[in-house]
């Protein structure tokens, strides 16, 4: 277990315990056999300091260690000392909530017992717990210790007790408690636990019992080994897998790899504690390059996976930036990184708004190695940096890029596409001064190259909109461009998924594509001679990530359903088979419940069809009335049905609320049509739609409470929340955050704004479009907001500055609205530090309870009211 400090026990006598009416008898406990422990030889000697071995030294030691994914279940087996099987047994106490640990005398033998709980809460409550024994034990709530009981009691009449009050959020909370009885000791070995509650709680609000079953909570996403990619050999034979695990109560995080075998997950490699990145698997053997640094400079190592041989190909690096393999393994293109620094004497003279970036003048260039040889030579030079997009399967040709501002011009920016030919040196321009960037990969042949971008690339060649229409260059497309006559194919041009994703597979020569499908993202086979899209069923709702083995109809890929975490699985291409390669997160959510997800969609008056789906409660009863959570983004991406994230809804409604989540106009996944409706539209037919999506949603489901009703959103989302509060009051409550109150201020301030509006805003200015810039805003519609609102933001937020938050609760505040702001500390657009993300989900889980089930103790044990 893990040890953290002891509290301090205070011993009061049996009278006291029933002085408060409002108590739980903890009745149901998990109780282990009775296990013989050692004393150490020479224990009645004294050591250095003059003391010989004692009962508490004894009781302290870790015999055995419980970690944080530990969870005792009646009939479940462990092994004790000398390979002795025990297993944990339900027990119960008598009418007197007395516990019985063993009825035999312990003779000569100092003996151990294990015993436990679990303390299920129906929301955040304080309560104090009393634990009962004549004899020594140890207390540990949720692995950290909560009092310890050193002393022996003679007095059966006089039996003390060690009490300490605790804070909990909702869930179910693991009591353990380790208990010594010494040898010679005949009084009987008994245990007795109860919580105490004050008002405003209640009895019904918590249940100890022997039951492990829970809902998801935050430590379920955040803690646990995590897999962050996973990527085949060249002949599917073995697997890298990359994994993350955070380290509390640190901030910290490891990360490490592992090479397995795909046919039965056995280790071949492990990277573990290995300061090494960049690790990935050569084209075509089962070989590996990695890097390593010392002192700023890098080196590339080379690793057989079957033979054990490695070797150093390059040394002395400084400024790495990346490597990519030629398909037969005779040479690496890598690139430098060139650091220049804007600042000189306190001064920095703006070169353009891409400026306010560190990174905007520094610049990249690429190098070839030859692996025979090892002689490295430079490829490319000037004043633009150049990004490598691909290498020809024939080695002999590479495709890089250049990008440039063009402020002048939507969406301010240009790009050139380059071929270089290795041999002679030669550079042939592709493509030049194209507004829209793509990105680009040859075919397996060589003739012809797949490229991703929006609609609009390529002079618009993919758009399939009405004419009036802007395209939302967000909703990306899939095109074949020819080499031999320059002809170009937009092979999505009908195909209403974006594309997330796309990979020409050499093996068979078929196009693999992650689309988002809706709210799905899912898999798709372009067969190119038959030009015909086919979706690859794979059981889940959401892939983050493929991988393809390049010489085998094989893939790995990352997926997880809607109410179940990511799994890695291997798929057959060939008979689209798939199985399981990793699932670490099975133990962590093996006792988690979860409530159903059901589809919810209805016809918007405009006669647009918004979908949508709804997460009950685990515990859902349709007789009841839930409060309801509403959660858009309302910009141009769905809201996926991935597990986690900053907003885990499964999470909120194992937390006793509805959530109901839409994709009003303007989403990519569902068609280009509906993406283009996001351009110039910020909120003017979208609020309307998500208002009477929830109206709706409330008359058709009455089990949701219309009289607490909360809506949320971050960014976009964020704005969208502002934005419809200043046109309703149908809402409870509202929680913004990263959003957007001043769409002029965010254009000019934020580090992407502008770009950002050339496709939300595309041709529009807030010199001569005031019916967006200011109309739209809700700072300018302040006045109109009567709900109480939180507002979150980092305070180091570049994407959307947190002044958009602030100036919304400068505002609202002088106008005596309710409204309440959280600047998390060195955080941006994403919280991602461990410490600080637990507690902002806090903080919004207690807004919810405050202003939804008028709960409000959690949210004042946060922030208790100052006398400023």
């Amino acid at each position: 277990m893990k040890k953290i400090c002891f509290l301090v026990v205070y011993l009061i006598c049996l009278p006291s315990l029933l002085i408060s009416e409002e108590r739980v008898m903890i009745s149901e406990w998990l109780i282990t056999p009775v296990l013989d422990v050692s004393i150490p030889a020479f224990h009645n000697t004294a050591d250095v300091s003059g003391n010989t071995f004692s009962d508490r030294q004894l009781l302290m030691h870790d015999h055995f260690t419980f970690d944080d994914e530990y969870a005792p279940v009646d009939g479940k087996k462990f092994v004790w000392k000398q390979g002795v099987e025990a297993s944990w047994k339900r027990q119960l106490t008598d009418s007197d909530g007395i516990l019985t640990l063993s009825d035999k005398e312990p003779g000569n033998q100092t003996q151990i017992i294990y015993v436990a709980t679990y303390i299920h809460t129906d929301r955040w409550l304080e309560t104090r717990i009393e634990l009962q024994s004549p004899y020594l034990f140890q207390a540990f709530l949720n692995g950290k210790p909560i009092g310890t009981k050193t002393n022996v009691d003679t007095d059966e009449d006089d039996i003390g007790y060690v009490g300490e009050s605790l804070k909990l959020s909702r869930g179910a909370h693991l009591l353990i408690m380790k208990m010594l009885r010494p040898a010679d000791n005949s009084l009987p070995w008994t245990l007795k636990g109860r919580l105490k509650l004050d008002e405003p709680f209640l009895v019904s609000d918590i249940k100890p019992n022997s039951s492990p079953e829970r809902t998801k909570d935050i430590l379920h996403l955040m803690d646990g080994v995590k897999i962050s990619s996973i990527h085949p050999s060249p002949d599917g034979t073995m697997y890298a897998v990359h994994y993350r695990r955070s380290l509390p109560p640190s901030d910290r995080t490891e990360r490490w790899a592992e090479i397995r075998r795909t046919d039965d997950n056995s280790l071949v490699h492990s990277f573990r504690h290995a300061n090494v990145s960049r690790i990935s698997w050569l084209p075509a053997t089962n070989a590996l390059s990695y890097t390593s640094v010392r002192d700023g400079q890098t080196t590339i190592h080379w690793h057989h996976m079957e033979t054990g041989k490695q070797r150093i190909l390059l040394e002395g690096v400084s400024d790495f930036a990346g490597l990519q393999w030629s398909p037969e393994e005779s040479y690496i293109i890598y690139s430098v990184r060139e650091t220049h620094t804007a600042m000189q004497d306190g001064i920095h003279h703006l070169l353009g708004m891409q400026d306010r970036q560190a990174h905007f003048r520094n610049r990249s260039f690429l190098y070839k190695l030859d692996i025979a040889s090892g002689v490295s030579s430079r490829l490319t030079f000037g004043n633009l940096s150049t990004s490598l997009h691909t290498i020809c399967p024939l080695g002999n040709r590479v495709i890089f890029s250049q990008s440039e501002p063009d402020y002048l011009e939507r969406p301010f920016q240009k790009h050139h596409y380059f071929m270089m030919n290795l041999k002679t040196m030669e550079v042939d321009t592709l493509i030049a001064n194209k507004r829209w960037g793509i990105s680009l990969q040859f075919s397996p042949d060589g003739l012809s190259l797949l490229a991703t971008g929006g609609p609009s690339a390529f002079n618009r060649i993919g758009e399939n909109i009405p004419e009036e229409m802007i395209a939302n260059n967000y909703d990306t497309q899939a095109f074949i461009l020819s080499l031999e006559d320059g002809t170009i194919n937009p092979i999505t041009f009908d195909f209403d998924p974006s594309v997330s994703s796309a990979h020409w597979h050499s093996y068979d020569g078929h196009i693999y594509l992650i689309a988002e499908v809706e709210d799905f993202r899912r898999l798709f086979r372009y067969n190119v001679r038959r030009e015909r899209f086919e979706e690859i069923e794979t059981e889940t709702d959401f892939i983050s990530s493929i991988s393809f083995a390049n010489n085998a109809r094989m893939a790995t890929f990352i997926g997880n359903k809607v109410n179940a975490p990511p799994k890695a699985y291997i798929l057959n291409t060939h008979n689209e088979r798939y199985t399981v390669l990793e699932d670490p997160d099975a133990k962590r959510y093996r006792h988690v419940v979860f409530g159903e997800v059901n589809n919810w969609n209805f016809i918007a008056s405009s006669g647009i069809e918004i979908t949508g789906r709804y997460y009950l409660p685990p515990d859902f009863d349709p007789e009841q009335r839930y409060p309801v959570i509403v959660y858009q983004y309302g910009g141009t991406n769905p809201v996926s049905r991935s597990f986690g994230g900053r907003y885990p809804f499964n999470l909120w409604a194992g937390n006793g609320y509805i959530v109901y989540v839409l994709q009003p106009s303007g989403a990519t996944g569902f068609g280009q049509e509906f993406s283009a409706a996001h351009v110039n539209n910020w909120g003017k037919t979208v609020a309307d739609e998500i208002i009477e999506g929830t109206k709706k949603f409330l008359e058709a489901h009455p089990f949701a409470d219309p009289e607490k009703v909360g809506v949320a959103g971050a960014s976009y989302g964020g704005f969208m929340t502002m934005l419809l509060l200043t046109h309703t009051d149908i809402f409870r409550t509202g929680i913004s955050h990263a959003g957007i109150s001043n769409i002029a201020s965010y254009w000019g301030d934020g580090y992407w704004g502008y770009s950002y509006s050339a496709e939300a805003t595309a041709r529009s200015f807030p010199w001569d479009s005031p019916d967006i810039y200011i109309d739209q805003s809700p700072l300018f519609r302040a006045d109109k907001v009567n709900t109480p609102l939180l507002l979150l933001t980092g305070d180091g937020d570049t994407n959307v500055p947190p002044g958009e938050s602030i100036q919304m609760y400068t505002a609202l505040k002088l106008l005596g609205r309710p409204v309440e702001l959280i600047l998390v500390e060195g955080e941006n657009h994403h919280i991602l530090t461990y410490s600080k993300r637990l507690k902002w989900h806090d903080a919004i889980m207690a807004w919810w309870d405050k202003h939804l089930k008028e709960q409000p103790e959690w949210w004042y044990d946060q922030f208790p009211e100052k006398n400023f």
